[in-house]
């Protein structure tokens, strides 16, 4: 991507996320900075050799920071958005690409709160980004000119794939990709868990479940088969695999992961009508 000064407004998991797989891709350092809440965050960053301002030190961190971007990344909690905008406002260059990470917060907030500002894209990427492996969700303002939303896309690539959505997909994207690791995670940590249950030791249940789940992986992304093609291929009739798959199927995972992605997406709704 060209190489253009990007400004991340609050560096948490995701920000951090996104921040630290541009360093591992390469990125500038001295293109990138960034606002932490606290002095000790950034001290941190400086050290990796990022311009960083924290919020406890500098109370215009914000501004002073936004206002030499050109690409400016709000990686703060959902219900901070609105106050940071207004913040930045005055300051920040008004064909800077503005770019939300935040679940639930709609491209009318940020044009409300940035009214001369037509550069306004929504994104919802996820932690693999740290390892170059992201996915993320993306969806300009109609305003947006063609160059933003290439700038967006482009920065979001180098940390892994990018899919254009409708913005009216985004919170069920959220729950998708942006929360899929968790949810990913989660079974991890239950599969871990029944393996211990069942005699293993913790380090054992470990190897055993991580490395299947990243062999597995491996396996489904070198191969031209679906994912149901694969399970077939282990499941073989009147065996072990077949009756552990109709054990879950009786527990309709289906219905189970509608019911979450269902909640999510209520959740988002819901932090879009409050403002946070």
């Amino acid at each position: 991507m060209e190489k253009l000064k990007i400004c991340f407004l609050g560096t948490g998991s995701m920000g951090s996320a996104v921040l630290q797989g541009l360093l591992v891709n390469g990125y500038e350092k001295k293109l990138i900075s960034a606002t932490t809440k606290s002095e000790a965050s950034a001290l941190k960053l400086r050290e990796q050799g990022i311009s960083a301002l924290s919020i406890e030190s500098s109370k215009d961190a914000n501004q002073l920071l936004a206002s030499d971007a050109q690409v400016v990344v709000l990686g703060v909690k959902p219900y901070q958005i609105a106050d940071v905008l207004t913040e930045i406002r005055e300051e920040v260059d008004k064909e800077a690409v503005i770019i939300s990470m935040a679940a639930g917060i709609e491209l009318k907030t940020m044009a409300e709160k940035l009214p001369q500002h037509k550069n306004l894209i929504r994104t919802m990427p996820n932690t693999p980004a740290l390892v170059g492996k992201g996915v993320t969700g993306l969806v300009g303002a109609e305003s947006a000119s063609g160059d933003a939303i290439s700038a967006a896309i482009d920065l979001f690539q180098t940390v892994g794939e990018v899919v254009e959505v409708r913005e009216e997909q985004i919170n069920a994207l959220s729950a998708i990709s942006g929360s899929g690791p968790a949810w990913l995670m989660f079974i991890v940590e239950k599969w871990e868990e029944v393996a211990i249950s069942n005699g293993f030791t913790p380090e054992q249940a470990a190897k055993l479940v991580r490395s299947t789940l990243i062999g597995s992986a491996e396996l489904l992304a070198s191969s031209s088969e679906e994912p149901a093609e694969l399970r077939k291929n282990v499941t073989s009739p009147g065996g072990t695999t077949e009756r552990i798959i109709a054990t879950l199927e009786e527990a309709d995972l289906a219905k189970i992961f509608d019911a979450a992605l269902a909640a999510a997406v209520k959740r988002a709704r819901e932090i879009a009508s409050s403002k946070g």
